[in-house]
This record gives structure tokens, sequence and C-alpha cells, in this order.
């Protein structure tokens, strides 16, 4: 992949902004930026990476987009680290540069993506949504957001319900042993500090059975393998989501931060989105509602043989198995910002209160309830 591109926000220049908006088609050859400037886009450093958002002035005047974001591996080493080890930041260039044409959901527009796989560093420059509004999953969303996510995750879990084997040959799988055996020590390594640096979660019946827990992840990756899968966005969390109006012409849902995808259980993309992005009240109080929607989508997008009973118990064993991911994000992310320690917090307690109030804890591999 071509290694020629700025590495952080502070390396963007004009003439290589001009290169690639050219290469794209978005810019002709006797067009170009002549300025760029950077914009407050408000947490610039994520939990794996840098986003930022660009200005751009051309010549001749107005002959691009105003301004695009553009996203960039982390520059804290522990942080690139655990991306790199299984491929987030080549998965999403991958996702812009050969999925993102097959897939049936909102996207916002790419015009340029690549990585230098030696350093692990990466550029992603996209469309910028800024008319749009950004999901909080720190204050929590609403049931009527999520339905509308819902409604944009199910055409593309549809979409390749039956046939993600043969188009996607050589994409991840939750169950394969090349994403199991580089994800699993940044889990295993991180688990203990995670209860270290939030006790107050785990004071309660999950708190015995998390050595139970981190020896089964592994097992629980292969359980989420058998059944239905199909492709997934793979971190459907609503940071993620960018929620526009239609009487404006724009999209109701446009999912953003394609660095997970891979092909899973389709319910991991709502477990990760109810655990992390619900209110322990929103999510009890509508879990069941938003599981039949989801299913009638399904139904009527031509999903065969799938019963809301199979939906929920895939769904129970998703919950299960996505707590790691907060575990992780809670215990080997260095937070950048109080906000980024809140959302760490606020998605340990809603994903272990997700576990006990659906009685997960028997389904817990060698577990003692």
């Amino acid at each position: 992949m071509q290694q020629d591109f700025p590495r952080t926000p502070e390396a963007v220049e004009s003439k290589w902004l001009t290169s690639a908006l050219q290469s794209h088609g978005t810019l002709t050859s006797d067009q170009q930026v002549v300025a760029v400037q950077q914009a407050s886009i408000g947490d610039i450093v994520g939990v794996v990476g840098e986003v930022a958002r660009f200005e751009l002035t051309y010549s001749p005047a107005k002959a691009g987009p105003a301004s695009v974001v553009i996203k960039f591996a982390h520059r804290n080493p522990e942080n690139r680290a655990i991306a790199n080890n299984t491929k987030m930041y080549e998965r999403e260039v991958i996702f812009f540069n050969e999925v993102a044409e097959k897939v049936e959901t909102p996207l916002t527009t790419c015009f340029f993506a690549t990585m230098d796989t030696n350093s692990g560093a990466n550029i992603v420059v996209l469309e910028d949504l800024r008319d749009y509004q950004v999901g909080d999953q720190v204050t929590g969303i609403s049931f009527e957001q999520a339905k509308q996510v819902v409604a944009t995750l199910a055409p593309l879990h549809a979409r390749f319900f039956s046939s993600w084997a043969t188009e996607f040959p050589d994409m991840l799988t939750i169950a394969s042993d090349a994403y199991i055996d580089p994800f699993l020590p940044g889990f295993l390594g991180c688990w203990e500090a995670a209860m270290t640096n939030f006790p107050q979660c785990f004071d309660n019946a999950m708190g015995p059975q998390m050595p139970a827990y981190a020896a089964s992840v592994k097992q629980l990756m292969k359980m989420m393998g058998d059944g239905p899968m199909t492709f997934i966005h793979g971190d459907a969390r609503m940071d993620n989501a960018m929620f526009g109006d239609p009487a404006r012409g724009q999209h109701p849902v446009v999912m953003i931060d394609w660095q997970n995808m891979m092909i899973s259980n389709p319910l991991q993309d709502l477990a990760w989105m109810t655990t992390s992005s619900f209110t322990v009240e929103t999510r009890r109080a509508n879990e069941a509602a938003l599981l039949a929607d989801y299913h009638a989508a399904l139904v009527g997008l031509g999903v065969e043989d799938i019963s809301l009973a199979t939906i929920t118990e895939r769904y129970d064993l998703a919950v299960l198995f996505v707590l790691n991911f907060h575990m992780i994000i809670a215990g080997a992310f260095v937070p950048s910002t109080e906000r980024a320690k809140k959302m760490a917090e606020e998605g340990v307690h809603r994903a272990v209160q997700a576990v006990l109030d659906r009685g997960l804890l028997n389904r817990i591999p060698g577990g003692t309830q």
C-alpha cells in the first residue's frame, strides 16, 4: 500500500490533499487545494486513532468539498499496537477500497484510504458529515434512535446472510484462529486492570465469575461462529452513528468507522450498541422490542428460517461475548480525556448489568452459577 502520506494532522498539506482529491476524481487536473486549516471536531484523540477536520480553500473557489475529516492511526504506541494486532486500520482501508461498493447501507464518501503496513500508520480521508448529529454513547441514545440504527444495520446484515462465504472468502471471521489468536492476548492482558480501574462495576455476582469468564473467551468466540453469521459493522456503538434529518435530504443514520468489519454473529452489532449506548434503564425497557423490530426487518428483507427465538438466543450469546470489548477499553487503552474515562466506566457498568439482567452467568463455560 502507498507509504507516502501524512501520519499526523500536523503533517497535512494542501499539495498532498490536492493529489488525493484528484486521484479520487473529486478535483480535475486544473483544480487544486491552496490552503488547509485544521478546525474543531471535538475529541481529536479516540480509543484507537485520531480524527481531525480540515477546512479547505480551492483554486478556483469552491472546486471541492468545503471540509474533510481525516483519520489517522493512534500516536500512542500501546493503543496503536492493539489496533494493529487485529488489523483494525488495515480492515478500514480494505473496506473503503474493496468492500464499500457492495454493502447496502448509507456510507460517507471516502476520498482516499491507505496504510503503511511496516509502521502501522494509516490515513482515511472522508466526507465531512458536520451537519449530522453524532450519537452520544456516554449520555445514552433513545429507543427511537436505536430503531433507526436497526433499520440501517438490518439491510447490511441481510444482504450477505447467505452469501458471505462466497463474497468474502478471505475476510476475518469471529471464530477463526486468524482472528482469535492475535485478539485474545489483548483481552487476557487487561481484564484484571479493568477490574482494578473500575472495581465498583464488579461489586456484584459478576466479580467472582471474571476468572472463569476470562478463561472462556476463546470458547465464546467459537460459539459466536456456531450459528448464523453475516457481514457486520463490528463497532456499532453510538459514537460511530451519525443521525441525519431526512427533511434536509440526509440519511436517518450513517454508520462511520469500519475498522472492525468482519464476519460474525449479526447480533454482535446489536449487543455492542445496547450495552455501550443504552443506559441500563433504557435497555431494560426496550430490549425485547428492539430485538422484535430487528427480526421483523430481517424477515422483511428476505432472510429465511430465522426465528425471534434464535435472534434472542444469539443476542444473549453476543451480550456475554461483547463484555470483553468493554474490558479491553477499560483496561488496556490510555484514556485521553475525562469523557473517554467516563465512556469506559459506563461501558463496563452497562455490559455487566446486561449480563446479570439476562441471567447469563450460567452460560459462562466453566462458571459456577
